[in-house]
């Protein structure tokens, strides 16, 4: 299923439920048994060879994004550029500015795990941290 994305002005910043144009197949979306309104998705995402996010947070929700195959680098607000590989984990803290790209010449394929509060968007879009740039090509 292809998720277009629902946007939405939050306070001059862009809230969306889903990234807009990434190939994302929902596995799951359910409440979390015994704590009061949280919930988790599970959902995979192809991500084409130059194919990026914009810097986003995630409001109250934990990000982890496990590389099925090949790779994606990760700009990260406190950690600076973090390359994952097929086989790891990338855990993003909730509001923690970020955005990942493909770097790579190959398909790059992901199983998004998102813990989050349930009346927040998935991700809202932020400006650059300072100091850090605004977006690295490929």
């Amino acid at each position: 299923m292809l998720i277009a994305g629902l946007l939405a002005s939050v306070a001059g910043s862009h809230a969306y439920a889903q990234p807009v144009g990434f190939p994302t197949r929902q596995i799951l979306r359910t409440d979390l048994q015994g704590v009061s309104g949280q919930e988790v998705m599970l959902f995979t995402t192809d991500w084409a060879p130059g194919q990026r996010l914009p810097w986003h947070i995630h409001p109250d929700g934990h990000e982890f994004a496990y590389l099925i195959e090949g790779e994606l680098t990760f700009e990260i607000e406190g950690v600076g550029e973090r390359v994952v590989r097929a086989g790891e984990v990338n855990h993003v803290l909730p509001y923690v500015a970020h955005y990942g790209r493909n770097a790579s010449n190959k398909l790059a394929k992901t199983l998004v795990i998102r813990i989050k509060d349930k009346s927040k968007p998935v991700m809202t879009e932020v400006s650059a941290p300072s100091g850090l740039p605004a977006q690295k090509t490929p």
